[in-house]
């Protein structure tokens, strides 16, 4: 937290005594840096606020920066006990119960609770639990075929706060299983997993393959780079046989499903190593391979994360302070500077910023073109789609008419209800990809002229003012933001109307019935059809207007913030030169000061002595 801060109503007010030099700096602890540069920054005033903003920003970003696990497998594999296993309690309700198809997100959190989302938008409920039982009891009511058939309470997600050591870095999420009866459950896990660093797969030794999963992991391998394996249930086997069954997996996975392990197969007895937590046998604990899992899964692949995410705060933050460094270069250049040679450099470098301006209005007038026309695009796949998913639905109804023998309306209407969220499921993941490619496609081309139009503001104000330059570090993958289907998505509509046959039709011959059935079936599908390709297209355009307003937004923002570092600093000093000149040699011995603390702060982050 920062002490109090004194009136920032203008860049000369008394703060200017708070700045003072780093000390020695003897290791790089980038949370602590980021907090002394968002320190440095507000007291330089109000004109440091934007830079201000982003380092904090970056700071909250390294602190939310968890390792997203999602656990995957067929029903019965001991997702959930594997999982209580990790938490060190049995909270999450075992498969031995018919469960629902719900997906469980688990954070951390200081104390046990349950927020439950729903499909309704807006409506969720959350509810503290003081216990392990109680937080299994809650869960059940919301989770359970038993509590809730069909998820009649309309479900979308529950999301579990516990204060388990293993979530201070890593989010758990533990998927439906796959190879239920809701078949689109598997194609909701699919369009998920994007949105994770990692996939953990169960697999066990009854049997130890299937064919099922085989083929859900040939599509789990597109969607998530990082994929491990822990064979489950190693109690129930010799040493030998484990060995066996681990080769034998292997096999599989590479001859059939075309991965290889690379030897991340870890054996586990799920069962036992839960055993062990509750009871506290830590000789139990340390044969049910649980142990392994925890520090290969979670410490490392946390810990390799988090690298990552700090690289890339480091080198932005380095960015943030090297604009500010230069906002104070320009401005101590200035103050000392003969006032008519200040103004000629500021009518020179004004030329820059109106060339910039023009070059910022080009750009989002292309942007908006570029929006309407993925608009436009959106607009004629789903046309395409909703003929195919007619042609599809249609093809699914006859074959039930035909199976069923008698024209059983029933029959046809269940077939068709039961095909619906499998169709658009899958089909909402192929758009979602196919528009996900094009948006990164149009605004990386975007965003490389957006940082090559600030930067030659930049480099225009240093080379003007003879200021040592230094040039931003390249922007990393431009990645798209998109909330989790599961929590946002509207939910498909398989419910027909009345197709069942009236009073006439029953009096009529059996082929004019079924002809009279089938025109019935063909609006009723056309109608559903309509609906749910509206459904898709209205979660994609959330998506594609939400990353073009975002990004030109961004482009706004970046252009006035180097902007007001060069041209705002410079213009200050003029107006302080003119008008306030009592004040300007205590700004200046600040500014002074300010710069060796911003320059300390730059070699910290750049790995070289303070």
């Amino acid at each position: 937290m920062h002490e109090p801060a004194p009136d920032r109503t203008n860049a000369f007010s008394p703060c200017t005594d708070r700045v003072v030099s780093l000390p020695p700096l003897s290791e790089k602890d980038l949370p602590s840096l980021l907090d002394r540069g968002i320190s440095v920054l507000h007291d330089l005033g109000p004109a440091m606020e934007p830079q201000e903003r982003v380092l904090s920003g970056l700071r909250d970003r390294l602190s939310e920066g968890r390792f997203q696990l999602a656990v995957l497998g067929q029903f019965k594999r001991g997702k959930s006990t594997l999982l209580n296993a990790l938490l060190g309690e049995d909270i999450l309700p075992s498969s031995v119960i018919p469960l629902t198809a719900i997906p469980t997100f688990i954070r951390h959190g200081t104390e046990r609770t349950v927020q439950v989302h729903f499909q309704e938008k807006g409506k969720e409920v959350t509810i503290p639990c003081h216990s392990p039982e109680e937080m299994n009891r809650v869960l059940l009511d919301y989770v359970s075929e038993e509590a809730n058939p069909k998820n009649r309470k309309g479900v979308a997600s529950v999301e579990i706060t516990h204060p388990a050591r293993i979530l201070r870095d890593v989010v758990l999420i533990d998927t439906p299983g796959i190879g239920s009866t809701h078949r689109h459950n598997t194609e909701m896990t699919l369009n998920f997993l994007p949105q994770c660093d990692a996939a953990l797969f169960l697999v066990s030794a009854d049997p130890p393959m299937t064919e099922v999963e085989v083929d859900f992991l040939r599509h789990v391998r597109e969607k998530v780079d990082c994929i491990f394996f822990v064979q489950n249930k190693i109690d129930y086997l010799t040493l030998p046989e484990r060995e066996t069954v681990i080769a034998f997996i292997r096999k599989v996975l590479s001859e059939k499903a075309g991965i290889s392990p690379e030897g991340k197969i870890f054996p586990v007895s799920a069962k036992q190593a839960l055993l062990a937590r509750l009871t506290g046998d830590e000789a139990l604990l340390a044969s049910s391979g649980i142990s392994a899992i925890t520090e290969h899964l979670v410490d490392f692949l946390a810990r390799e994360k988090t690298r990552v995410l700090s690289e890339a705060v480091r080198k932005k933050a380095l960015d943030v302070l090297h604009d500010a460094s230069l906002r104070v270069s320009l401005e101590r250049k200035s103050l000392g500077m003969p006032i008519a040679d200040l103004e000629e450099k500021l009518s020179l470098f004004q030329k820059k910023v109106d060339e910039a301006e023009r070059q910022r209005r080009q750009t989002q007038d292309v942007l908006a073109g570029d929006h309407r026309r993925v608009v436009a695009l959106l607009e004629e796949v789903c046309a395409g789609i909703r003929e195919q998913a007619e042609v599809h639905l249609q093809g699914v109804g006859s074959r039930a008419m035909q199976a069923g023998g008698d024209t059983d309306p029933r029959t046809i209407e269940d077939a068709i209800a039961q095909e619906i969220p499998v169709y658009f499921e899958h089909t909402l993941g192929e758009v979602t990809e196919r528009f996900d490619r094009e948006m990164i496609a149009v605004l990386s081309a975007h965003r490389e002229k957006a940082e090559a139009m600030s930067e030659s503001v930049r480099a225009a104000a240093s080379a003007i003012f003879e200021i040592p330059h230094h040039r931003p570090s390249p922007g990393g993958p431009l990645v798209l933001a998109r909330e989790p289907y599961w929590v946002s998505r509207r939910t498909w509509s398989g419910m027909l109307g009345m197709i069942s046959p009236d009073l006439v039709d029953r009096a009529l011959p059996r082929a004019m019935r079924e002809q009279r059935l089938r025109g019935r079936i063909a609006r009723e599908i056309h109608s559903l059809v309509v609906q749910n390709v509206e459904n898709l297209r209205w979660a994609t355009l959330q998506n594609v207007d939400a990353a073009f307003r975002v990004f030109s937004r961004e482009i706004d923002e970046e252009l006035a913030r180097t902007i007001d570092a060069t041209h705002g600093a410079i213009a200050a000093a003029c107006r302080q030169r003119k008008e306030r000149a009592e004040e300007i040699a205590g700004r200046v011995r600040f500014l002074e000061e300010a710069s060796r603390t911003l320059q300390g702060l730059i070699a910290a982050l750049s790995d070289t002595p303070g």
